[in-house]
């Protein structure tokens, strides 16, 4: 009796899934891309494709390459991306080079003569092709992490930049209308969102934030950044008063835990103090979901904490992000499946999970181009989209990651109602989301 019991079990079990899921699109998207708008992005070459060019290629329109100035296509057009260029000198680099330099009407003598030099010699590093420089600069160098956290902790190159407050206004007001414009409710979803790059000592704690009101409510503010604070818990604190002020949602998505030296997924608060039952509610409330794959490697496990898995180095990117190399040494805070297993016993001691996640994959290119098709890949960063630049490094002998180190990765997978801003982040927060590296493989 069992035997015919269990296949009819299985039917309409079956039955109810195909129920479910028809009531529902499997939508495919890049939550984290980068434009010209993004101060790293610019000094790797990338001097053209803003915004209007991410979104027309994600939409299937040919555009024209920043770099070697080729025509290129996706493959498969997406049906949603977020432009997340960083909130840090939000189109600061772009407008000294190519807009209207530096106005230092509102600064005091020094600042001003600061400023002027700072864009006398940005200039000439790109012109001659050798910004690369600059952006080591802006990196941080290795650092004990929970003391780094309590200053901002970026290279000295950062502290000659002028903030140019009126150049970040008018870029979030451009980047944000830009979105309206190629929204398309039901076709194709244009997001609005930012990335906060907190980065101290070199641990990456990068989130990047994504809502889904318009560009009305988010011309309402200016993003957060890491200037502001590199403590998680104060972007999501400054999140949940923005949220009730401007009348959309938010959700923030941690990104390269593999490179965050232990810190992502700690057992502690990066202040050092112990979690507790609201610290749990904040992190599970703003940060659902986690980005497992993309171009600087994979962050679900690693060979050394899954020994008996053999596809557990798969795309490992042994390098950290800061201005001089250190020795790159994964630990458990590090990797998702990690993580999980450490959110279950953090739920035995505090009576809470932090760690009960759902993943998707997203490409962190700095091409505008969200391309994770292995056929169809641009590089990491403009400079990346030929060959023969593939193998430069930097100068001094120090290991580094070239274009070589990068992979074409992932994608997000979600479940949603409709195509719209709003079903899409609702599924996020549902977590009914997957990631994959690039294959576009369904799965409910």
């Amino acid at each position: 009796m069992r035997y015919l019991i269990l296949p009819l079990a299985a039917t309409i079990l079956g039955s109810s899934l195909g129920a479910v899921a028809a009531e529902k699109q499997l939508l495919w998207g890049d939550t984290h891309l980068h434009t010209s708008y993004s101060f790293d992005a610019y000094t790797n070459n990338n001097f053209t494709s803003d915004p209007h060019n991410a979104y027309r290629f994600a939409r299937g329109e040919p555009v024209m390459h920043p770099y070697h100035r080729g025509r290129v296509q996706i493959g498969t057009p997406l049906d949603f991306l977020v432009v997340s260029d960083h909130a840090e000198f939000l189109g600061v680099i772009r407008e000294i080079h190519s807009g209207d330099g530096v106005d230092t009407s509102d600064m005091g003598l020094w600042d001003g003569l600061r400023a002027q030099f700072a864009a006398w010699y940005l200039n000439r590093k790109l012109d001659e092709g050798d910004a690369v420089s600059l952006f080591r600069d802006v990196l941080p160098p290795p650092l004990p992490t929970r003391e780094a956290a309590k200053g901002v902790s970026l290279g000295g190159g950062a502290n000659v930049l002028p903030d140019m407050v009126d150049t970040q206004v008018d870029t979030w007001r451009s980047l944000t209308s830009i979105a309206d414009e190629y929204n398309d409710p039901g076709a194709f979803t244009a997001f609005i969102g930012w990335e906060w790059s907190s980065i101290p000592g070199g641990a990456n704690l990068h989130r990047v934030v994504m809502m889904d009101g318009n560009a009305r409510q988010a011309q309402t503010f200016q993003p957060m950044s890491l200037l502001d604070s590199q403590y998680p818990e104060d972007l999501w604190a400054w999140l949940e008063k923005t949220e009730s002020e401007v009348g959309a949602s938010f959700l923030a998505i941690p990104h390269n835990s593999n490179l965050s030296k232990g810190f992502m997924f700690d057992d502690v608060r990066l202040r050092g103090t112990a979690m507790d039952a609201d610290y749990v509610k904040l992190r599970r409330r703003w940060e659902p979901i986690a980005e497992v794959t993309q171009l600087k490697g994979d962050s679900e496990t690693h060979p050394s904490l899954s020994p008996d898995d053999e596809f557990a180095d798969f795309e490992e990117f042994p390098f950290y992000l800061q201005s001089h190399y250190s020795k790159y040494e994964p630990t458990a805070g590090d990797f998702m499946r990690s993580a999980l297993k450490r959110g279950l016993a953090l739920e035995q001691s505090i009576g809470s999970n932090p760690y009960q996640f759902g993943v998707i994959g997203s490409t962190d290119a700095h091409t505008g181009l969200a391309s994770a098709e292995e056929d169809n890949f641009w590089g990491k960063m403009a400079t990346d989209s030929i060959p023969e630049n593939k193998n430069r490094q930097w100068e001094d002998g120090e290991p580094a990651p070239n274009g070589w180190s990068f992979s074409a990765s992932g994608l997000a997978a979600v479940w949603a109602e409709e195509n719209t801003r709003e079903s899409i982040l609702a599924a996020m927060q549902r977590r009914e989301t997957y990631a994959t590296s690039g294959p576009r493989i369904g799965l409910r």
